[in-house]
């Protein structure tokens, strides 16, 4: 008399060699239909395979289901200019730091004015308020001349934040950076900038000259400090003033990129002295340096010297020791000897 049919199911393994020697078990869960009389499987789960050699069980990563991963919907929109600056501003941190450095409502005012003038390629501030009809931009309200008027006169009292801001620039730098200084005089019709002076005019228009200082981060390519001197400051004492702001920023022995309008022999000995690195283009009619450079022409006229991706730049390092010579200044009885 054949068994009765209970129409429970049976968990048992079954086990596949593969060609490599593998053996994978798995846990099958079998059931009898009664209609055919024959055993079918209804699920079977993998639980590990056994390595050609052993005998130890080994689990296994579980198989990756069918839908793992993949993004369920999607939404589609258009992105424009402002919401690329937004993107810019959090990624970078400056919206953040912005935002640390002043009060809520100056720190909208500051990004929605730099935004602006850079989607706008620089345009007057009293375009501004008719640019904000069609542009979405962290202060809502309508940016009129009064209200740029006072946010800048708010700022340009507020040292504390604007430093503050430069502190948090600094912090983002991480430990010996490269950075690029840069300095500028422009002319203005102005009388209310204390900083106008006599001096050096490359525009030769009489006017009164301002020279800006900025501060360049070479590998995040944003400026990181800047500074109004006046114009008849002569280029030792800006890097002077430079190496005070870089040690108020608390940077640790970062390295100073100059282009060739600051190469001069009191120049490089003031950076030697505050014992700062510091990268430099040299004049080549200067005499130790053409000498330096005359030594290398075999070496830059081979391939070894020439950069990988721009065939038309060559370069070789050489070690030279020059002398600097300075006049120093003793105090004795309040005279200068």
């Amino acid at each position: 008399m054949p068994k009765p049919v209970t129409g429970k199911t049976h968990v048992g393994q079954r086990r596949e060699k593969r060609p490599n020697g593998d053996i994978y078990i798995y846990e099958r869960v079998t059931g009898y239909n009664e209609r055919t009389r024959k055993t079918y499987t209804i699920s079977q789960k993998l639980q590990g395979k056994i390595k050609s050699g052993t005998q130890e069980i080994l689990p296994t990563r579980p198989k990756k289901r069918k839908g793992d991963g993949v993004v369920a919907c999607a939404v589609r929109r258009h992105s424009g200019l402002t919401d690329i600056l937004e993107w810019v501003g959090k990624a970078s941190g400056i919206d953040d730091d912005i935002r640390s450095s002043f009060s809520e409502g100056d720190a909208a005012k500051i990004l929605s004015i730099a935004r602006y003038w850079i989607g706008s390629s620089g345009n007057t501030l009293p375009r501004l308020e008719s640019w904000q009809i069609m542009h979405s931009l962290p202060y809502s309200e309508a940016i009129t001349e009064d209200v740029y008027g006072d946010l800048f006169k708010s700022v340009g009292c507020d040292e504390d934040g604007v430093q503050r801001y430069f502190s948090f620039r600094a912090d983002r730098l991480g430990k010996a950076p490269v950075l690029a200084f840069d300095s500028t005089t422009i002319s203005t019709y102005s009388e209310n900038q204390s900083e106008a002076r006599r001096g050096f005019n490359k525009d030769g228009d009489g006017l009164n000259t301002i020279k800006l200082l900025t501060l360049y981060s070479v590998k995040e390519r944003e400026p990181l400090a800047f500074a109004k001197q006046p114009g008849n400051v002569p280029d030792v004492i800006s890097i002077e003033n430079t190496l005070k702001q870089l040690k108020c920023l608390n940077l640790e022995r970062p390295l100073i990129v100059t282009d060739n309008g600051y190469y001069s022999e009191e120049n490089m000995m003031k950076f030697a002295l505050h014992n700062i690195k510091f990268l430099t283009l040299a004049d080549p009619n200067v005499t130790w340096v053409r000498e330096t450079v005359n030594t290398l022409r075999e070496t830059l006229a081979g391939m070894s010297s020439t950069c990988p991706f721009d065939p038309s730049v060559c370069g070789a390092t050489a070690m030279r020791m020059h002398e600097f010579g300075r006049v120093r200044q003793r105090s004795h009885n309040n005279n200068l000897n």
